[in-house]
């Protein structure tokens, strides 16, 4: 009786603890949280700003001092408004004169998008987020926690941006700016859960990272 009280004790011990640790990692404390996090909306407005950085300084040129409509009926796709809001602050920045009414404008710049969007790919050795096992007694699943010796996760943001001008009046062409292309990406890295490393071209993010460390 002696022994077999030593040889099943410990494994009493060890499902116990098992069991502790396991349902420990799986509660987590959320805060509401919006359907769109920092890191996105900061990745595709960065893009923006990078496609429409590309527009050709002649091709404003040939819009300063008139009276410009910014149109947006070709235009749908995600943050549209960042877009167009960006689009004249570039015109106005650089002597055109943006109107809100097409009647009032010389000229008309329509402007679309082809991509205003996100990839996202995570690759984890070990143990993923959201995996489970068959409880033996129940045949319910329990969630494993997540433990990962790597976990690597890429976020990349581009922008297609299109722009066309012409009078208004007489709808002769001025310019078509081609494709604009912008974009931003977000790495990190994870190793042993404790070591993270994050690599990012949004200078916000940086910014937001340094911010953190000052109010832990």
């Amino acid at each position: 009786m002696g022994r077999r009280f030593q040889l099943f004790h410990p494994t009493l011990l060890g499902l116990s603890l098992l069991l502790l640790f396991t349902t420990g990692c799986v509660n987590k404390l959320r805060m509401t949280e919006p359907s769109r996090s920092l890191g996105e909306q900061l990745l595709v407005s960065t893009s923006i700003d990078r496609s429409l950085s590309e527009l050709d300084e002649e091709a404003i040129g040939r819009l300063k001092g008139f009276k410009v409509f910014i149109s947006s009926e070709y235009l749908k796709t995600l943050d549209q408004e960042y877009l167009v809001g960006s689009l004249r602050d570039l015109f106005l920045s650089n002597g055109v004169l943006v109107v809100d009414a097409a009647e009032e404008a010389q000229m008309i710049v329509e402007v679309r998008s082809g991509a205003n969007s996100l990839d996202s790919s995570t690759a984890t050795l070990g143990i993923a987020e959201d995996q489970a096992l068959p409880n033996p007694v129940t045949g319910a699943p329990v969630a494993l926690p997540e433990i990962s010796f790597f976990k690597r996760e890429n976020n990349f943001a581009v922008s297609k941006v299109a722009l066309v001008a012409y009078q208004a009046k007489s709808r002769e062409h001025i310019f078509s700016s081609g494709t604009l292309l912008g974009g931003a990406y977000d790495r990190h890295f994870q190793f042993l859960g404790m070591i993270r490393l994050r690599f990012t071209d949004v200078p916000e993010l940086r910014s937001i990272k340094q911010l953190k460390r000052r109010y832990r």
